[in-house]
């Protein structure tokens, strides 16, 4: 009892003595910057739309027109057979008549001929309904695409959108539950692909790719009863695919709209993330610390103000002075120092997201791995949970250069 009495104290007593970091969770925004690089002499971009599926409009009106002149030979030709059917049936009836008629006349007993039966004459269905893809102005199209960092005008370059037509269109049933509790929930299964190409005056094409290529999902009512969907489905078939078109062609050019600022607009993000600083602890001075995390959010809050951090960086700059000031008497193997395993690994966390906004990735990813190496489980989670933003930001920093 009294070993773990001692255990016990000695236990709070390093507890009381150790420094406690203050994790805030920080937000700021900034610029992100895109993928691939425009000219910077280009600020202006034009839309232009190739409207494919009216082609596929047209082909399915000709298609359309010669099954349903094919149906009417089918059916005019069927017809015809069956009046020389009914022909033959009649004569025949007829003639039998005049024999009757003769025998009755002559006073020869005979019996009156049954009306003739016909054969089943045939029935001419209707045609289906042709659908056609309804028909986009390309101002329609035009105000889906906002290039973030650029304005919509001559001159610049242009973003090309080929709009193909829906097709594979498909009503998928999945029945759920049992009992009373059974529902037949329905999706529609669709294509809707988007060619998209961009040029500009100087250096010709430079992206050239097909989105949404593959199947998307469109979401549909669940019913009770697969009779009551089959209800509804008589009623509102027509509708269904015009609504199904326009919101398939809305979350199209949504997705085209994103893809195009992820890749080469200069879009306004916030990014949340933790910095550190140590706790109020008698036994050390951190008002250094103090100093220069308010150093850190004060540069962090200018990232947004242009795109390359230009207005940021002396203020980036003087707050890793300060955290690398600090890091002057770092002590590793000291757990009672003042700037120890502990408040080290802080500080290279610190220090990392400094250098990531100011464009030193380099010297980010170098004390990324001091942070994962200083034997401090919540500094190495943090340099982890980071690493896929950082190299992303990498990533876009350097495609500028070129």
């Amino acid at each position: 009892m009294k070993k773990i009495t001692t255990f016990l104290f000695l236990t709070v007593l390093l507890l009381s003595n150790a420094q406690n970091i203050d994790d805030n969770k920080v937000s700021f925004k900034f610029i992100q910057l895109p993928l691939q690089k425009i000219n910077p002499v280009y600020t202006k971009y034009e839309v232009r739309v190739d409207h494919a599926y009216k082609t596929a409009n047209q082909d399915s009106v000709t298609v359309y027109n010669s099954k349903k002149e094919a149906a009417q030979k089918n059916f005019d030709f069927q017809y015809n057979a069956w009046l020389e059917q009914k022909k033959i049936i009649d004569r025949q009836f007829l003639m039998d008549m005049a024999n009757y008629e003769k025998a009755t006349n002559a006073g020869t007993a005979a019996t009156l001929p049954t009306d003739p039966v016909y054969p089943m004459a045939p029935i001419y269905s209707p045609f289906p309904a042709m659908r056609t893809n309804t028909e986009l102005n390309d101002e329609e199209v035009s105000n889906n695409i906002n290039l973030n960092g650029f304005d919509k005008g001559l001159g610049g370059f242009i973003i090309n959108l080929k709009v193909h037509p829906i097709r594979n269109v498909k009503i998928i049933e999945t029945k759920k539950g049992s009992g009373a509790s059974i529902t037949y929930e329905y999706k529609c299964q669709y294509v809707l692909p988007i060619e998209v190409k961009i040029e500009t005056p100087t250096e010709g094409v430079i992206f050239d790719k097909i989105m949404l290529d593959d199947i998307q999902y469109y979401s549909m009512k669940s019913y009770k009863s697969k009779y009551e969907y089959q209800a509804w489905w008589m009623d509102n078939e027509s509708k269904f695919y015009l609504d199904l078109e326009r919101d398939a062609r809305k979350a199209a050019f949504v997705t085209v709209n994103q893809v195009l600022n992820n890749q080469f607009g200069f879009t306004p993000m916030m990014r949340e993330t933790e910095l550190y600083a140590v706790k109020k602890f008698k036994k050390y001075d951190y008002s250094d610390v103090t100093k220069a995390y308010t150093a850190t959010m004060q540069a962090l809050m200018k990232v947004q103000e242009d795109r390359f951090r230009k207005t940021a960086m002396p203020k980036l700059d003087a707050a890793i002075g300060q955290w690398k000031d600090i890091l002057g008497e770092s002590n590793l193997v000291d757990g009672d120092a003042r700037v120890n395993d502990k408040v080290s690994a802080m500080i290279y966390c610190n220090l990392a997201e400094l250098l990531v906004w100011k464009g030193d990735f380099d010297n980010a990813e170098m004390y990324m791995n001091l942070a994962m190496n200083a034997g401090v489980m919540k500094f190495r989670n943090h340099a982890e949970r980071v690493q896929a933003l950082y190299a992303d930001q990498r990533k876009r920093w350097e495609a500028q250069k070129n």
